[in-house]
């Protein structure tokens, strides 16, 4: 068999590879969440006597200095609070347990997401679509660099052929130069050049 009939056979259609990738990205994330709740539950308790202790009847005010200061929005701090086990409730195991428990059991009463078989193709199409979008994009940005690229050599042109014509009337040696002048169009023709 040659090299080539050989590499052919060891190529993977795009399906089945985007299956793989998806596969191991989802358990990356389902690892990197069960790694943080440890983490989550150790933070839980603190925000709570933060809560209660420096932010009484400032329900707004605590979740404002906490959105600051952890640079969480106001759903994830409330779900670490809830984690806790605020108001008497038990202490959930898992963010996600937390997330949708409900209210009447001391969660946050979040709806689960619901899986369906239609999905994936209409994700794919959304994602294709996206792609075609941001491709536009690029190149209308890139055309509109190409044209602003234009009007920054014309300008330096335009600089350099006025530099040239008040060069030759200012220059010290010329019968009306005068080395003053000579030296300001120098540092104007370099601010110049700068802004462009």
């Amino acid at each position: 068999m040659t090299a080539t009939a050989e590499a052919t056979q060891l190529i993977r259609s795009l399906p089945v590879l985007e299956r793989l990738i998806r596969d191991h990205i989802d358990a990356g994330d389902r690892a990197a969440a069960e790694a943080a709740e440890p983490h989550y539950r150790e933070a839980a308790p603190l925000l709570l006597e933060a809560k209660e202790s420096h932010f009484v009847g400032d329900t707004a005010g605590f979740y404002d200095w906490a959105e600051k200061k952890f640079r969480k929005k106001r759903t994830q701090i409330s779900t670490y609070v809830s984690y806790a086990g605020v108001g008497g409730h038990k202490s959930f195991k898992t963010i996600h347990e937390t997330k949708y428990t409900p209210k009447s059991q001391g969660g946050l009463g979040h709806n689960r997401p619901v899986s369906r078989s239609w999905t994936q193709p209409v994700d794919e199409v959304v994602e294709r679509a996206r792609r075609e979008s941001m491709r536009l994009i690029q190149e209308e940005q890139l055309s509109r660099f190409e044209e602003r690229e234009a009007e920054r050599k014309l300008a330096n042109r335009l600089v350099d052929i006025g530099y040239k014509v008040l060069a030759k009337e200012l220059h010290p040696d010329k019968m009306r130069g005068d080395k003053t002048a000579f030296q300001r169009l120098n540092v104007v023709r370099d601010k110049l050049k700068h802004s462009i």
